[in-house]
């Protein structure tokens, strides 16, 4: 086989499994509509404005890394460019909010986001500034993951009620 052949060949085989490919892109239905859309990128501006709120009253001179919306579960991921993460509903209500490896959340942050018997029961503990993630899960609990040894996440319920410590 020469040279020329085998160039020929390959060739041959990209043409067929790219046209395959292209085939296998036509919605089935000969529609337009490309099926489901799962998550995508969005503009700062595309975040609800209680979302948007709260990035500027807390995060003011971070700067917005970047956006994704997730529709199927009715949310927006937004990392910012000092490594804090955080997570809305399509409300703009804050689910999480996570601070870079080895740092912990401003004071301020935690103090807003928590209810106010939750977080005095964290300042009596002593863990206010040690905070490094809080999470409203499942829309039932807070967790609060602390940046110490052991055991290093409270719950809370909705209320500020304490709950647990868990490992």
């Amino acid at each position: 086989m020469t040279a020329k052949t085998l160039i020929s060949g390959i060739a041959s085989l990209a043409i067929l499994f790219g046209a395959a490919d292209a085939v296998a892109q036509i919605p089935a239905n000969n529609d337009s509509n490309p099926g489901i859309v799962i998550s995508g990128s969005a503009t700062y501006a595309q975040l609800p404005q209680k979302a948007q709120e709260f990035i500027e009253k807390h995060f003011k001179d971070a700067g917005v890394l970047k956006c994704e919306r997730y529709f199927a579960k009715g949310q927006y991921e937004v990392e910012l460019r000092n490594g804090v993460d955080l997570e809305f509903n399509t409300k703009g209500d804050l689910i999480e909010v996570d601070a870079p490896d080895n740092t912990v959340l401003p004071i301020a942050v935690v103090k807003d986001v928590m209810p106010r018997k939750a977080y005095d029961r964290l300042e009596k503990d002593g863990f206010a500034g040690m905070v490094e993630s809080i999470e409203l899960n499942r829309g039932k609990v807070y967790e609060v993951d602390l940046n110490i040894t052991g055991p290093d996440t409270y719950v809370f319920d909705l209320d500020g009620e304490f709950i647990a410590i868990e490992d």
